[in-house]
Parts: C-alpha cells; structure tokens; sequence
C-alpha cells in the first residue's frame, strides 16, 4: 500500500476507535503501516495536525453535507458526529483549541449563522453553544468508558439533559435578544 496523507489518517482513526486518543501515537500509527515514523512526517507534519485532520473528518457530514439549519439540530448533530468515534469530543475539542484552528472558524460561523440577535450576542451565543456541545459530549464518553471498563452503570440519561441543556442555553439568548441585552451586560 503506498503511504498517503488520507491512508495515515485512516490508520489513525482505527487506532482512535480501538485503543482511544491517548495511545493514538504517531509511532503506534507508522507502526501500522509498517512504516518508519519518519515516513509519516513527509505528509502529516505533527501530532496536531493529524488530530485537526481526523476532526475535520469526523465532522464533515455536518458541516459540509447536510448542515442543519436550526441550533437545536446543528448542536445535536455535532453531539452525534462526535459520538461516532471514540473519544470523539476530546479529540475535536483538542483540534478546536490549536491557535487558528480553520475548523473552529467552520463550526463557529455554522452555529451564528442559524443564531439571531446583534453580532455582538451571536458570537458570544455560537461560542457558548459550542462549549456546550463539547463539555456535554465530553463527559458523556467519559461516563462511557468508565462504565465500560468498570461495568457501572452512566449515571445520567446523557442525551435527554443535552437537549434540555441546548434548550435551556437558546431560551436564554432568546431572552437576551428581546430584552436588547449585549453579552457583556448582566441580564
């Protein structure tokens, strides 16, 4: 097999769903390929990158696709998106967090752009929605795992108090919209 930037993301992505991000390593990926690590670095030039890329994948179908056109729906469709895969949420939060993250322009101009109200209050309402979407997913495949590897029980039905959640937050802007309200104000 010829060594490819798409046929390295793949690998890793197998080694993300099989063995999650932390031992998704560029030598446990060049490992795979049987391949030098070195070789991986001519089309991925870091760690970092190869994260940005598999999020980029991961969120393809909702961002370029099919992007939904109300908040409810664009916010449960990233939560779903990032199910798909393990550790999904903390592999798309660690890509978001890399200075100049183009994908993190994507996601926040998608969410303001199904928000109303001033630019001012949709920035601040797309940056809260997605911080909720990644804390909330985050935890939730956290409680996964730990409930697979102990055999506890989630504690929490995750998807219902996502929903609440998201409903709650969009309730609020709302609110803050009518009331004329500017982020940086108390409400």
């Amino acid at each position: 097999m010829q060594l490819t930037r798409e046929s390295i993301i793949a690998a890793a992505v197998e080694i993300l769903d099989s063995y999650g991000l932390a031992d998704m390593t560029m030598r446990r990926v060049a490992t795979s390929l049987s391949v030098a690590p070195g070789a991986l670095y001519w089309h991925i030039a870091n760690k970092q990158e190869l994260i940005a890329a598999i999020a980029e994948e991961i969120l393809q179908p909702v961002l370029v696709e099919a992007a939904p056109t109300t908040p409810a729906e664009l916010a449960a469709h990233l939560r779903g998106a990032m199910l798909s895969r393990r550790d999904g949420a903390e592999l798309v939060a660690a890509a978001l967090s890399q200075p100049g993250s183009g994908t993190r322009a994507v996601v926040e101009k998608q969410l303001a752009d199904t928000l109303r109200g001033d630019e001012d209050l949709v920035r601040v309402g797309a940056a809260s929605l997605l911080h909720l979407v990644l804390g909330a997913t985050s935890l939730e495949q956290a409680q996964r795992q730990h409930a697979a590897d102990t055999g506890a029980e989630v504690p929490t039905d995750a998807s219902a108090d996502f929903h609440r959640g998201v409903r709650l937050l969009l309730t609020g802007l709302d609110v803050a919209v009518q009331s004329g309200a500017a982020p940086d104000k108390q409400l």
